[in-house]
């Protein structure tokens, strides 16, 4: 009975002691797999707001539709025509500034400018 006792007290110290060592080299892991998780994220926020506040710096096209009320903001660029909008089969009005345009395909749109598809 002594000998088991103490073969359970020596048993229960090594495993305390690998417990110990595996709770260590798992926490140090863990650290550095947050450190390292935690820089990839603070840079690819910040380049996706980069690449977005970029986007917006040269002004964005507003798309409304009025059958569902959803509106979205486009990123303008020069050249940006109503086509690349996806606006098949609906008539297309521009409200640039305080006027109303008929818009086709082929309308080059300029920064600022509201899409209404009808």
């Amino acid at each position: 009975m002594k000998h088991l006792a103490l073969i359970v007290l020596g048993a229960l110290c090594g495993c305390t002691t690998v417990a110990k060592k595996t709770i260590q080299a798992t926490g140090t892991v863990a650290e550095t797999t947050l450190k390292v998780t935690g820089q990839v994220t603070k840079t690819a926020v910040n380049t996706t707001l980069d690449v977005a506040s970029s986007a917006f710096k040269k002004g964005a096209v507003t798309v409304i539709d009025t059958g569902t009320g959803v509106s979205r903001k486009v990123p303008w660029e020069e050249g940006l025509r109503v086509s690349k909008l996806n606006t098949t089969g609906r008539a297309v009005e521009i409200v640039r500034g305080a006027r109303k345009i008929k818009a086709t395909t082929t309308t080059v749109l300029r920064a600022g400018d509201v899409v209404r598809l009808n």
